[in-house]
This record gives structure tokens, C-alpha cells and sequence, in this order.
């Protein structure tokens, strides 16, 4: 039996008293052997935890007494070792980095469950990006996803200026990335730009993985590789 759980979440939401917060939570992790990296900037809030269960149940209880926090989307998984030796919260100027000004976050593409996520990639008209680096790509990703040849996210803006043409912006733009926040900026940047169809995969890789286990027709392939160095497949 896995002896560790593992906690990913993130939420996009204008907080005014960073510090304060950062304080609050960092005293409690402490104090309950958490250990993992979470990112506060004005624009939310983006963490990694793990712990035993009991202390992760304790934080997610906790973290959702704060009104502003009370329906934040946790993905859970397990592990047999703790995959972080260090607690660290920081205070950024984003929670991911993509260096676009003034980004309309209200304005990002629709959501897509992965059975509506396959459908999309059916259709021709379809152009399915991979938001993430080169690294990440070369491991795993979906059948006929592009790759920008990145290796930081902030060079993704310059690439989708670069590469999609006029005569993209009426067809289905389909994105991507490993739990989904990199998609909420990357595609509020496109519709930003002025295209209209602009889709992106709730949660992620992670959970197009969990709901296609058994599935003999996804359309990933390879492996995902996740920020604490584990693999999924």
C-alpha cells in the first residue's frame, strides 16, 4: 500500500495579503510534516503536497475554511516515498509564469472531458498544441499534437503569434498541458488574439490518464512526466 499522498491544486483569484497567507499556511504545513511547494502571487494560488493521508486531510479541510478557497479542485494520487524532502511557500509575481501583460484570465477556451476531447481531435478542422516543453513532449503526448519546441512556457506567446496564421482563428485550436493551469493562460491568450474555437483539456493529461486506463483507443501516447519527478502512464 502507498503510504504517501499526493496533492496537486491550483486556482486563479485575485488575493490582496500574500504574505498574510503565506505565513498562515506555511505554520500549518509545519506543524503537520507537509512537505511539497506552493506559489501564491494576486493572481492565485498553485500548490504540490504530500504527506501522510491524515495530514493531507487536515490541509485540505483547512485550506478550504478560507471562503475564497472553498471550492478548489484537489487531484490526489499516491506514492510508496515522499517525493519532497523541503516545505516552500513562495510569493511570485504568477503562479505560472508566461509573462503576457494585462491577460484576460474570464476570456480562457472552453473546458473539454476527455471523452469530448477525443471527439474534437476526430474533426479535421482540429489543431492540437502541446503547451508543454520539449521534454515533457519527447515522453509522451497525443497523436498528431504539434510541438512548439519549447523550453519555458513563456516562450509559448511568441510561438503561437509566430505560427497560427489568420486563416486559424475560425478552427478548433485544442490545448493542452499536464494538469491544466497552463492551458487557462494559453488559451485566454488566443482568444485574446481574436480565435474564436478555442478548447482546452480539464485537468490535464492526468486526468485524461486516470479516466483511460483501460481504453484501447486513447489517443495518447507514451508517458507524462509530473513535477516531482514521477512518471504516469
Amino acid at each position: 500500500m502507498s503510504k504517501y499522498k499526493i496533492i496537486s491544486f491550483y486556482k486563479f483569484i485575485n488575493l490582496e495579503n500574500a504574505q498574510s497567507l503565506k505565513t498562515e499556511l506555511l505554520a500549518f504545513c509545519n506543524q503537520y510534516c507537509i512537505k511539497g511547494t506552493i506559489i501564491i502571487a494576486t493572481e492565485g494560488i498553485n500548490a504540490t503536497l504530500s504527506a501522510d493521508t491524515s495530514s493531507i486531510d487536515k490541509f485540505c479541510d483547512y485550506l478550504k475554511e478560507f471562503n475564497f478557497f472553498r471550492d478548489v479542485k484537489f487531484k490526489i494520487s499516491f506514492a510508496g516515498i515522499l517525493p519532497f524532502k523541503k516545505m516552500k511557500v513562495k510569493i511570485k509575481k504568477e503562479i505560472v509564469t508566461f509573462d503576457v501583460e494585462e491577460l484576460d484570465l474570464s476570456q480562457k477556451g472552453d473546458y473539454l472531458t476527455p471523452k469530448e476531447w477525443d471527439e474534437l481531435m476526430k474533426k479535421d478542422d482540429t489543431i492540437v498544441i502541446d503547451t508543454r516543453n520539449y521534454y515533457e513532449y519527447a515522453m509522451g503526448t497525443f497523436k498528431g499534437a504539434i510541438n512548439p519546441h519549447i523550453h519555458h512556457f513563456t516562450e509559448l506567446p511568441k510561438w503561437l503569434k509566430g505560427n497560427l496564421k489568420e486563416g486559424d482563428k475560425k478552427k478548433n485550436i485544442a490545448m493542452f498541458c499536464t494538469g491544466g493551469i497552463r492551458c487557462e493562460k494559453s488559451t485566454a491568450y488566443l482568444k485574446q488574439l481574436g480565435f474564436e474555437n478555442v478548447y482546452h483539456l480539464k485537468d490535464g493529461i492526468i486526468r485524461y490518464l486516470e479516466d483511460n486506463q483501460k481504453n484501447p483507443n486513447s489517443t495518447w501516447q507514451g508517458e507524462c512526466f509530473v513535477f516531482d519527478d514521477r512518471i504516469t502512464y
